[in-house]
């Protein structure tokens, strides 16, 4: 503090070598900081990634029905629970010891309407491309 009220005042007992040698010492400083507080992280997040897999409990799911209300499904020791949450709290809905899981991959409906005007368009726009290609 003392540093920079000299300075404004212009009377300054310190040269601007002193200066320097605060700045440089001052980003040394905020530099080992920040890497020690990364690699802190980097410890902490490994740590925790392994604790995380050594837990018993999936979520195999997770759905919302609105805003604040979800289902979930949850394995756990080879049992599953389907649990509904809201914002008042979490209650069990049923418990399964054996679930079949089939995943489903959704069909894309490419019929309808739009579709339809959509393929002419394409149809329409490629062969006047083509008529133009063959024309140049």
């Amino acid at each position: 503090m003392n540093i920079f009220t000299c300075s404004l005042t212009g009377i300054s007992k310190y040269n601007s070598t002193s200066d320097t040698l605060f700045t440089v010492k001052y980003i040394i400083v905020a530099t080992v900081f920040l890497l020690l507080l990364w690699a802190l992280s980097k410890y902490l997040t490994k740590r925790q990634g392994v604790t995380i897999r050594q837990k018993n409990i999936k979520v195999i799911e997770r759905v919302a029905i609105s805003a604040d209300k979800f289902l979930f499904l949850i394995e756990l020791d080879g049992l599953y629970y389907l649990i509904g949450s809201d914002k008042n709290g979490m209650r069990l809905i049923d418990k399964r010891e054996h679930l079949n899981l089939e995943y489903v991959k959704p069909q894309e409906t490419q019929s309808g309407a739009f579709f339809e005007q959509l393929k002419k368009s394409i149809i329409k726009h490629e062969s006047a491309k083509d008529q133009d290609d063959d024309r140049a």
